[in-house]
């Protein structure tokens, strides 16, 4: 049997392809950081924040999806699930009116309520 350096080190070092858990928290991580700098930015500025975050938002975007090949439509649909993160972070930070349809609110707004929220022990 052959045995590489990597099978020799600790942890999800080892593996050559990550778990779905592993992939999924580190996006966990990603959006809690994600979420809480743009709430962050988005309480202390002004109501013209948001327009500006789009546009960057769709620039970046756009230019990274091309970068990676992706079509037309998979580059509109990263835009809008992009613009989607950014209405309920302004939501979440008081600076837009609610914009989901449910009375909690989409997901992400709970997800972000909740780190909001202080912990209680």
């Amino acid at each position: 049997m052959l045995i590489t350096d990597r099978d020799c080190q600790e942890g999800g070092a080892r593996f050559a392809v990550p778990t779905f858990g592993e992939i999924e928290g580190k996006l966990l991580v990603c959006e809690v950081v994600a979420t809480s700098c743009l709430r962050q930015l988005l309480t202390h500025s002004g109501a013209a924040a948001v327009p500006v975050i789009k546009r960057r938002v769709r620039r970046l975007l756009e230019a990274r999806c091309e970068g990676e090949k992706l079509c037309r439509d998979d580059t509109e649909a990263a835009v809008e699930y992009a613009f989607q993160l950014v209405e309920a972070a302004a939501e979440a930070a008081g600076k837009k009116p609610r914009v989901s349809r449910t009375a909690d609110g989409c997901d992400t707004i709970r997800r972000l309520r909740a780190v909001r929220a202080p912990q209680r022990r």
